[in-house]
């Protein structure tokens, strides 16, 4: 018979006391694509806030396992990630949650692997005989003492480090290869002629400079490796600056010979 996959990893929450939190959670989770959620003993759920604070991941509510003891709710997985930010005197090892994430390909590829991270109440955290169900104990650096952690917090970064490790994760940044064609040599010598000839006519330019100057702005242009139409929108700029200047000379000039203008 084939083996079964591998299953989780499950977040656990022991005893949580505030609904809000249980929300955050299941956002956090959402987040990073984690989505089985068990809760043990806690003191506000279901709840309108949980709801509220789970924002777009109610779905992860909906489908939350609950337990009374936390044996019951670790009793059909065989690798548990307990979390803690206090040293108590266990041999157990301890890793961040980067190093759990470098663990997980060898983790899935282990056959019927079911795994769970255990996370305690918010006040006081997990308790020793808790942490001794563990096969990993999980800590999550701080910079100085204090080392305390909302919940939420503590889930999402644990599930962020996962989420890379897996190869996941969607951002925002800018992909060059979106963009439209580079401008071409002669888009690019037509735009410094005219950049120049503007710099000129506004005297930003000086004579001693210019060389030096222009040598410059060419450089930080070609690192901005721009795209045609991006070098149009700047020298549809160029123009509208020229222009706007001869409108404002005229204007002065009419100004100063008592002329009235139209209107």
């Amino acid at each position: 018979m084939e083996e079964a996959a591998f299953f989780g990893p499950v977040v656990i929450l022991d005893r949580p006391a505030h609904a809000g939190n249980i929300g955050s959670v299941a956002r956090a989770m959402k987040n990073m694509g984690i989505k089985g959620l068990r809760l043990v003993r806690p003191r506000q759920f279901p709840h309108p806030e949980a709801v509220d604070f789970a924002v777009g991941a109610v779905d992860i509510l909906e489908t939350v396992e609950l337990f009374s003891t936390l044996p019951e709710a670790v009793a059909d997985l065989n690798f548990l990630v307990a979390t803690t930010n206090r040293y108590r005197g266990q041999r157990h090892e301890v890793v961040t949650p980067r190093q759990l994430g470098e663990r997980m390909e060898g983790l899935r590829a282990r056959p019927a692997t079911r795994m769970g991270i255990l996370f305690g109440t918010e006040r006081s955290g997990l308790e020793t005989r808790d942490l001794d169900r563990a096969d990993l104990i999980l800590n999550i650096p701080t910079d100085g003492d204090y080392g305390s952690l909302n919940l939420s917090q503590a889930v999402l970064l644990v599930a962020y480090e996962l989420m890379l490790a897996e190869g996941r994760g969607k951002g925002i940044a800018f992909d060059p290869t979106g963009a439209g064609p580079l401008a071409g040599t002669e888009d690019l010598e037509r735009f410094f002629e005219q950049l120049e000839s503007v710099l000129r006519e506004i005297d930003f330019l000086k004579p001693k400079q210019s060389r030096h100057m222009m040598g410059s702005l060419r450089a930080i242009f070609h690192r901005a490796a721009l795209d045609r139409r991006e070098v149009a929108i700047l020298r549809g700029i160029f123009s509208e600056v020229i222009a706007s200047r001869g409108r404002l000379v005229a204007s002065l000039m009419r100004s100063a010979s008592g002329e009235v203008g139209p209107g």
